[in-house]
């Protein structure tokens, strides 16, 4: 439901409020940005806003709004246990906005007048312990919704998908170590050279998972599963192979292969660039907006010219 919002500095913003379950997200907010792409929650400009009403608001020294955001569709308690579908939803929601609005979880965003102290307020003045032991939700209104969790007042302990983005930006990663055929890192001048790449015991390499430290993301389970999107292999002659996904191989079938014109010695590497799934509470993988490269360790191969010999019989 679309609904105008007064707030008490006199502004008018348009917010949005959502009745309706998870499955309807997609029609809660429809602003087209320049590139066609459509965008969910508040804009920065709106979230703004919100901030400073309530600067003022605490500035007068009288009633003001408090704040609450919960996982938008979920129950208004939330917490870490919400339901990871009602997560994955919400999360799908925001996961191909433009950037400036935000990568979600979408969160509902609702408030409730207090007074000064903090106590909470209904119809004008100070609810009673009776009151709020019958109803402990009431006065809470839902007034629109953000792609920006940890950028409103009253943030939520949800974790947003940009906390998990930087995570993944340092996950210990796996070493991929280039080996050769020839065997020992060592071949000729004009022979067919085999890559294969080898990861490292230690670190984490594609397919395997990295469960974040609950503690880091409010207590909820965030798993991340890293997935090779490819590899450029750097032949340290000025020549490369890739991006691709083959981690090479061996005579014959081996698919990386490179042949040396020159005699030399030659710092060989691959360089490679890591995507991502996450789940939270064991609910669906869902793909993770971004990508990092991460230039693996040297292997030295020396290459050398084959010549001729005559020997007398």
């Amino acid at each position: 439901m679309m609904a105008l919002q007064r707030f008490g500095s006199g502004l008018v913003a348009c917010v949005v409020s959502v009745l309706i379950g998870p499955a309807a997200f997609a029609g809660v907010r429809g602003d087209t940005n320049a590139q066609g792409t459509t965008t969910m929650g508040m804009s920065k400009g709106e979230r703004s806003a919100i901030k400073a009403e309530l600067a003022e608001m605490v500035a007068a020294g009288g009633p003001r709004y408090d704040y609450k955001l919960t996982i938008a569709g979920c129950d208004i308690g939330g917490g870490s246990g919400a339901n990871s579908f009602c997560y994955d939803e919400a999360v799908q929601a925001c996961i191909n906005n433009d950037p400036s609005y935000g990568l979600g979880p979408l969160t509902d965003i609702r408030r409730r007048m207090v007074d000064p102290v903090g106590a909470v307020m209904i119809g004008g003045k100070v609810a009673t312990p009776a009151e709020l032991a019958a109803a402990p939700n009431q006065g809470w209104d839902l007034i629109g919704n953000t792609c920006f969790p940890q950028d409103m007042p009253g943030s939520a302990p949800i974790p947003s998908v940009e906390m998990i983005v930087r995570a993944f930006h340092l996950t210990p990663w796996a070493k991929g170590a280039i080996s050769t055929q020839p065997t020992g890192n060592v071949t000729l001048v004009n022979l067919k050279t085999f890559y294969k790449v080898g990861w490292s015991a230690s670190g984490f390499e594609p397919g395997e998972t990295d469960s974040l430290d609950p503690a880091t993301m409010f207590g909820f389970r965030v798993d991340v599963r890293p997935k090779l999107v490819g590899f450029v292999y750097d032949f340290g002659d000025g020549e490369s192979q890739g991006p691709t996904t083959s981690l090479g191989g061996v005579y014959p079938n081996g698919d990386i292969v490179h042949t040396y014109r020159r005699p030399g010695a030659y710092q060989t590497r691959v360089v490679a660039t890591f995507g991502a799934d996450f789940r939270i509470n064991g609910g669906a993988w869902l793909n993770l907006p971004t990508t990092v490269v991460v230039q693996q360790p040297a292997t030295p191969v020396t290459v050398r010219e084959a010549r001729a010999v005559l020997v007398q019989q």
